[in-house]
């Protein structure tokens, strides 16, 4: 009986013991936050911080790359390759990639003749649209697995001025990006009113079309919804969010509403930033400095697309240049360029609100935020 009960305790002890260990190896939450930044104040380039999907808190902020203004940055799908544009008007590199392998290092870099980069996102698997602004033009440039850039830089010129003298006397492009397949891209043109359309033929690029925006509106960013439903453009000058559908040829050329910002605030020194959907689709959020605010919107009732504003949020956010939300969609992350911090909101994944975390990262004036 004895050896019995020993036998039996000696198993108790042994599963405890099992379960333990098992109970001790904690899942880590946190994935990379990289971090680009106007490097006038006392930011040295690009950075990388953790960010924890489930508490929202940001901290082990490290420096990846010096670079010049590294004013936008994008990643490619698989994360091991991270590229930037650097905001100037010199003849200096204006295109940076880095390449992870045990560490990040710079791959390359490229001069590509263009006037304050300020915008850069990937077509397909191997080529950077880039959105110039002084230059008001747009580049394409093709890069291999390693980063390297290759082949020659496309460039197309945009043409006109808008209706506002101050800020439209030329072209101004701002942003670039490209639907899932990578065969229309857009290229918001804040100087001339308009979103230009390219279309990928073969191994080149050619003007397919444009979005003209009301007279003086400065289209700035673009956000394409999850599931290419619509897409939607977000005026810099006039506080406006154009929504349009797509034709018959797989083009988001139809024009379907315009909502406003901030209703009847936009003269009062106030401008519209930057633009994102939520991961399900439902909710869209828009970022205006001056009034520095998060516009909440919901855009969808099940499959009905019905635009109506929600609400907004201000509390920690100043000069909200960009913003961006977490992979698991639970945070809301803000570039506050003249508040020198990152602040996280909780995001409610069914109302779509947003409300204070509680949690920020001290960084000089960060304006651009990717996972």
């Amino acid at each position: 009986m004895m050896c019995k009960i020993c036998y039996l305790f000696s198993m108790l002890l042994l599963v405890g013991f099992v379960a333990s260990c098992g109970s001790s190896q904690v899942q880590d939450t946190t994935v990379p936050l990289y971090i680009g930044t106007y490097t006038s104040g006392s930011s040295e380039g690009i950075y990388m911080a953790r960010f924890d999907t489930v508490s929202g808190k940001a901290d082990n902020l490290q420096l990846l790359a010096s670079v010049d203004n590294p004013s936008f940055l994008t990643l490619d799908a698989n994360g091991k390759l991270l590229f930037a544009v650097s905001e100037h008007t010199n003849n200096k590199p204006n295109l940076y990639s880095l390449h992870r392998g045990r560490s990040w290092e710079l791959a390359d870099s490229l001069a590509t003749g263009a006037l304050a980069s300020c915008y850069v996102s990937i077509v397909g698997k191997e080529m950077l649209a880039i959105a110039n602004y002084v230059s008001g033009d747009v580049s394409f440039v093709s890069f291999n697995n390693k980063g390297r850039f290759i082949d020659e830089v496309a460039v197309f010129k945009h043409v006109g001025s808008g209706a506002n003298a101050a800020r439209q006397e030329a072209p101004h492009a701002h942003a670039i990006v490209a639907d899932k397949e990578g065969r229309f891209v857009y290229a918001a043109d804040l100087g001339i009113d308009k979103v230009m359309i390219y279309e990928r033929v073969a191994d080149t690029f050619v003007p397919a079309g444009e979005l003209v925006a009301a007279p003086g509106a400065g289209p700035r960013h673009i956000a394409v919804h999850p599931q290419e439903k619509i897409l939607a453009v977000i005026n810099e000058l006039n506080l406006t969010i154009d929504f349009y559908l797509k034709d018959e040829r797989g083009a988001f050329t139809i024009y379907h509403s315009t909502v406003s910002l901030l209703g009847d605030e936009h003269d009062n020194g106030n401008s519209a930033a930057d633009i994102h959907f939520s991961p399900d689709g439902r909710f869209l959020y828009g970022s205006v400095r001056g009034a520095d605010k998060i516009v909440i919107f919901q855009v969808f009732d099940g499959d009905d697309l019905n635009v109506r504003h929600r609400g907004d949020v201000s509390e920690g956010i100043n000069w909200p240049r960009n913003f961006t939300i977490d992979p698991n969609g639970r945070f809301l992350l803000v570039a506050n360029q003249n508040g020198n911090s990152v602040v996280v909101l909780h995001r409610d994944a069914e109302t779509g609100m947003l409300r204070p975390s509680g949690h920020r990262l001290e960084v000089s004036m960060p304006v651009c935020l990717k996972f």
